[in-house]
């Protein structure tokens, strides 16, 4: 969502709005993510000061992700909240700059998809095979170097 400073000035805090939004062509081939299927976001704006918010969010988004053994397209589910703050203060560095008049939440929202994104995820058909018992194997000695292993 997009405010602009003068919308943001005319709110009355704590302002909470639902957005869906269609993030397939800045995530589509990120990090394993095949599709985006929807991003539902519940977000509630409160004021710091004149030039700062803080923006907490509840985010929703059904990804298809990629199998990382069998690459195979896997649903998944992600539901993860976040608080960030804005600010027209670009020396702010715990803070997403206000670019111009302009209040932009989607890179906000985008970042913590990708973090609350797991690194890998698995497919139901996909079995794991344990590793095989390691046979104990007789240690053949060269005989030009059978006599150094009376020194070790």
């Amino acid at each position: 969502m997009k405010f602009t400073l003068a919308q943001l000035r005319k709110l009355n805090f704590p302002y909470t709005y639902t957005e869906e939004l269609d993030l397939n062509n800045e995530l589509v081939g990120v990090e394993d993510i095949l599709k985006v299927q929807s991003v539902k976001v519940v977000s509630t704006i409160k004021e710091i000061s004149v030039s700062k918010y803080e923006i907490s969010f509840h985010i929703v988004a059904n990804l298809v992700l990629e199998c990382a053994v069998s690459l195979q397209e896997v649903p998944y589910q992600l539901e993860t909240d976040a608080i960030e703050c804005f600010s027209t203060n670009i020396d702010d560095e715990d803070s997403f700059i206000i670019d111009g008049q302009t209040l932009d939440t989607k890179e906000a929202i985008i970042t913590n998809i990708l973090v609350a994104k797991p690194a890998k995820v698995y497919a139901s058909n996909v079995e794991f095979q344990s590793d095989p018992e390691p046979e104990e194997k007789e240690e053949k000695v060269n005989e030009a170097f059978k006599s150094l292993k009376d020194l070790l």
